[in-house]
């Protein structure tokens, strides 16, 4: 006889590991035991030599689906002569080393029980098993255990409790079980807090109802409350776009399946395959001129083509759409520039103003966390996520880059935190910008409950180089009150660290050329970067090219009106300013006039503005509701101007003459050239900006990051002019902001390998 102990780190936990593993064992006749610990999942195995090694290869091969497995490491020992085999109590004790298993969708077994009228969950709104419903929503401590989870306030049923102790069954060991005799409650209250149905079977129709009058709900999901309405229903979505204060920003759909999307969208083989995935993200697809549903895609995403759609990712919202039977309109509960809500006292109080009625029950959501947003690009299908939270945060499939604890506060717009520890990394979920006092209770709680699963402190602090940045300030709050060191990373540097890190090439052997484009950050000089280009060369990382600085005046308002955005970076040019001056009142002209001859607040190279001055000098976007409304409207348009013309790209020496580029543009509208055709040449013109960096001293390896490459027609485009070289984006990371964090981890600890050297850059130009 043969004894082993295995050792299985990863995401191993809330995954169904451990009844999968009894199921093997005992199908290869094994004695032993499997158990949680805080550092993944731990076997004792003992038989025959040749029954073990079957037993070992199929744990590796055969896992469940959802399980993700980063270390298998088998030790041989004496044998403790076990007879039988089980599952036993998790262990407690040690280091905390384990991947946390996100948020997971309803399984294809799991729903359909839902609607077969012979199984005892029928209709139960809370339908779970290993393989699918909340774990990090609901963790309070590791290891994953129903008493470190919300759900310890539930005793189980007889049934549940059968289920739960019986190997063969699948919600052996699930610790989410629940069943109508056992059931967590619901109630349908109205506005002022009335109870109006106190359970799932009443509170249903009465939901259809409601939704079907055009009445806004409130209705409690996974990581927090949603907001919806009939998206059929143009009086609901406008009365919703008045209460929430949102004009134009797109809001997301719910579709009960992908047949019943694609009857509304143009649906890729990939979009389908995300949409229908056990995460669940919302996925933006190409909506038809005319689709059979009726939804109201004008007031649903006003001015843009692409709808973001989702599945219904829980057995509530299953049900829901089940009986609906079309789109629904689903945003997250918030008041405007806020988080998420996901207690219930805070529903009640701040969104009786915005909901008609609620949906809450009484299972605790432990985290708040928004929905998952991913897209592709259309020629070159191109997986971009655009937030990454619900279904895919906090785990991150890279190992650590030291054995140091190191917390990364990343930055303030698109915020999001990573955590370095014990060979693991963990990046937040989206967690907004950081303006509203409420966002930064959010950011700060988020931060706080990760530190508590994993029961540490970090050695060290990482922070953004923006002396204002509340993530900074608090970072420096906290290593002052924890006593540890603090470090700075800038900005784009950090977005340059992160695509690096993740793509592996931080041992690169050749120079990388790296494009960071994105809307601002603090740069070294004291002014507002943007527009960036790098090269990483022989472990060091130097700037080496930029749009040429814009002046700044009245700080941010530059990035909430366009036609200050295209005053400010056309400031020189008479042809700029004689197109501008009809677009401002007299008297606001002659004061921007006289301001713009005095000397600026500070200077900026932004990309992001740049998109802001095309779309106002074109007429197709001025003031922007929303961050980056006037990229997407410009995309939009670009998309049906398709046009061979293009303009040229002007340099001197390492600075771009974004100047020469808007000259351009005004000449076109004072000859009539459409707006969309304009907007497709500058989308154009930025990829062939790309091509002359990137052809100045054939790099052979191009890197992507910031926001403006969320951008699917620009990444197609600049795929196109790059056939045959090396690019690098972002895979499990979004482009935007929320991988800073992940760049600060990655920046410190490879500059604190490298010494200190001179690189001698390989463009062309003249180094900055």
């Amino acid at each position: 006889m043969k004894s082993t102990h295995i050792h299985i780190e990863g995401q191993v936990q809330g995954v169904g590991f451990r009844p999968f593993v009894y199921r093997l064992a005992t199908a290869h006749g094994l004695r032993g035991r499997v158990c949680n610990g805080v550092d993944g999942v731990h076997i004792e195995a003992e038989g025959e030599s040749n029954q073990l090694q079957s037993f070992i290869n199929q744990l590796q091969r055969n896992h469940p689906p959802i399980a993700r497995i980063t270390h298998f490491s088998v030790e041989e020992h004496s044998p403790y002569y076990f007879t039988d085999f089980k599952i036993v109590d998790s262990e407690t004790s040690g280091k905390h080393n384990l991947l946390i298993t996100p948020d997971i969708g309803l399984c294809t077994d799991c729903r359909s029980e839902l609607h077969n009228k012979e199984n005892h969950r029928y209709h139960y709104p809370f339908t779970t098993c290993t393989q699918c419903g909340p774990r990090y929503s609901i963790m309070r401590s590791l290891p994953y255990d129903r008493p470190t989870t919300a759900m310890d306030e539930f005793v189980m049923c007889p049934t549940c409790k059968q289920e739960y102790n019986n190997p063969m069954d699948r919600r052996y060991y699930s610790q989410t079980n629940s069943c109508p005799a056992c059931a967590i409650e619901v109630k349908f209250l109205s506005s002022s807090g009335e109870m109006l149905a106190s359970d799932w079977v009443n509170a249903l129709p009465m939901l259809i109802q409601k939704l079907n009058e055009g009445n806004i709900i409130a209705m409690k999901g996974i990581g927090g409350y949603l907001l919806l309405c009939d998206a059929t229903n143009p009086q609901a979505i406008k009365a919703l776009r008045e209460r929430k204060h949102r004009p134009t920003k797109p809001f997301a759909l719910m579709y009960s399946n992908l047949e019943s999307l694609k009857q509304d969208a143009y649906v890729s083989d990939d979009e389908a395959k995300e949409f229908r995935s056990i995460q669940s993200p919302i996925v933006l697809v190409v909506a038809k001129e005319h689709p059979a549903s009726g939804v109201c895609t004008e007031l649903i995403a006003p001015g843009l083509t692409r709808i973001g759609a989702m599945q219904p990712y829980t057995a509530m919202f299953e049900l829901m759409m089940a009986e609906l039977q079309k789109p629904i309109l689903a945003t997250s509960a918030n008041v405007s520039g806020s988080p998420i809500i996901y207690r219930d006292d805070e529903a009640l109080l701040l969104l009786n103003n915005i909901a008609d009625y609620f949906i809450v029950h009484n299972r605790e959501i432990e985290i708040a966390q928004d929905d998952s947003v991913v897209q592709f690009s259309s020629v070159h299908n191109q997986r971009v996520v655009l937030r990454r939270s619900r279904g895919f945060a906090p785990t991150v499939f890279k190992n650590a880059f030291s054995n140091e604890t190191i917390l990364a506060m990343g930055a303030d717009m698109k915020s999001s935190f990573a955590l370095q520890a014990n060979g693991r990394i963990y990046t937040s979920q989206y967690l907004g910008d950081l303006e509203s006092y409420e966002s930064q209770e959010s950011y700060r709680n988020a931060l706080f409950h990760l530190l508590k699963l994993l029961q540490l402190k970090p050695d060290r602090i990482v922070i953004d180089a923006h002396p204002n940045y509340y993530s900074s300030q608090w970072g420096k709050t906290l290593a002052e009150s924890w006593s540890i060191p603090i470090q700075q990373v800038q900005h784009h540097k950090a977005h340059a660290y992160a695509v690096m890190a993740e793509n592996n090439l931080l041992k690169a052997n050749e120079p990388v050329l790296h494009v960071i484009w994105d809307g601002t950050g603090y740069g070294d000089d004291g002014n507002s970067w943007g527009g960036e280009f790098f090269e990483y060369n022989e472990g060091s990382l130097k700037r080496m090219g930029q749009l040429k600085y814009a002046p700044v005046w009245q700080g941010d308002k530059m990035a909430r009106d366009g036609r200050l955005a295209a005053l400010f970076i056309g400031n020189e040019s008479d042809t700029v300013k004689r197109f501008l001056k009809n677009k401002f009142p007299d008297a606001v002209w002659q004061y921007y006039s006289k301001l713009i001859a005095t000397p600026p607040q500070r200077y900026t190279s932004s990309v992001g503005r740049l998109f802001d001055a095309v779309a106002c000098l074109t007429g197709i976007n001025t003031i922007n509701s929303f961050e980056g409304e006037s990229a997407m409207r410009l995309e939009t348009a670009a998309m049906t101007g398709v046009t061979p013309i293009r303009y040229r790209v002007k340099w001197k020496d390492t600075l771009l003459e974004t100047e020469d580029l808007l000259n351009q543009i005004v000449l076109d509208m004072e000859e009539g050239i459409h707006p969309e055709k304009i907007a497709y040449k500058f989308h154009n013109y930025l990829a062939d900006v790309v091509q002359s960096v990137a052809e100045a001293k054939q790099y052979a390896s191009i890197a992507f990051s910031g926001g403006v490459f969320q951008n699917a027609l620009l990444m197609d485009l600049i795929r196109d002019r790059l056939n045959g070289k090396q690019l690098f984006v972002h895979r499990e990371l979004s482009p935007n902001d929320e991988n800073i964090a992940f760049g600060q981890l990655a920046s410190v600890t490879h500059e604190a390998n490298v010494s200190a050297k001179s690189v001698k850059s390989k463009f062309q130009l003249n180094p900055i």
